[in-house]
């Protein structure tokens, strides 16, 4: 969410991520995910967003989000992210409901 809302106010994705790159982003969030988890902090809000992406949305395909939306975009990397950080935000909402 941090993420997004700063894209949001104005601030470029090469702040996160070096290059806008889908490829990146995933990267970004799997190294994110993994540091939690190595430092004793489990992370279940995003075992429970992909369970949500998975079964509610139906958008975590075996062959992950980043190659699905990539093609479904034309390869506009700055879209697929968009569109992945969409998700969180709807996530989100539905979690504060």
């Amino acid at each position: 969410m941090f993420v997004r809302e700063k894209v949001n106010e104005g601030v470029t994705l090469e702040m996160f991520l070096g290059s806008i790159n889908a490829h990146a982003m995933r990267a970004f969030i799997e190294g994110s995910s993994m540091t939690l988890r190595c430092n004793g902090l489990p992370n279940q809000d995003f075992k429970d967003f992909v369970v949500w992406l998975r079964d509610v949305k139906q958008e975590w395909p075996c062959e992950g989000w980043v190659a699905k939306y990539l093609r479904e975009l034309g390869g506009d990397h700055e879209a697929a992210i968009k569109k992945f950080l969409d998700f969180v935000a709807e996530f989100v909402a539905t979690r504060k409901r």
